[in-house]
């Protein structure tokens, strides 16, 4: 693992086993081909600093719904970006049940992050005052929780 030390995915793989979640780390140039496709895809207005998708994208407050939004996921891999600068660059997560990413992030330092799927099909931003989403995410619906 050639991770920064400060790095939001070193976090996450050091604490994802002490709750009993299962992650992995793509490798760099798997991540980079990833990354780079799904910001192609969506184009969100912002990939470093405040993380946004933009004005198209639902929001949720974070506040009210970072710990428990990924309960009304489907049981399936996600996987978990960074703001793309020096520390973080083609960092990506692989959580092998996206229902536990708001465990694994209420066990964890504050940060902002992105979350897609295998395929792309949604892109979510979570940044300090909003959960934004877009794309086939009709199961991101805060009433089912």
């Amino acid at each position: 693992m050639n991770l920064h030390k400060f790095s939001h995915a070193r976090e996450l793989i050091s604490i994802a086993p002490t709750i009993d979640v299962k992650v992995n780390l793509l490798s760099k140039e798997l991540a980079e081909k990833y990354i780079s496709y799904v910001l192609n895809k969506y184009h969100p207005w912002k990939t470093t600093g405040h993380l946004s998708i933009g004005d198209n994208a639902g929001k949720l407050s974070t506040e009210e719904n970072e710990f428990t939004f990924s309960l009304s996921m489907k049981n399936e891999p996600a996987y978990i970006f960074f703001e793309q600068n020096n520390i973080n660059k083609n960092d990506v997560v692989v959580i092998e049940n996206a229902k536990n990413i708001s465990k694994l992030m209420e066990n964890s330092h504050g940060m902002e992050y992105f979350i897609s799927d295998t395929n792309a099909t949604y892109l979510i931003a979570v940044n300090w005052y909003s959960i934004e989403y877009i794309g086939d995410i009709e199961f991101l619906n805060p009433d089912m929780y």
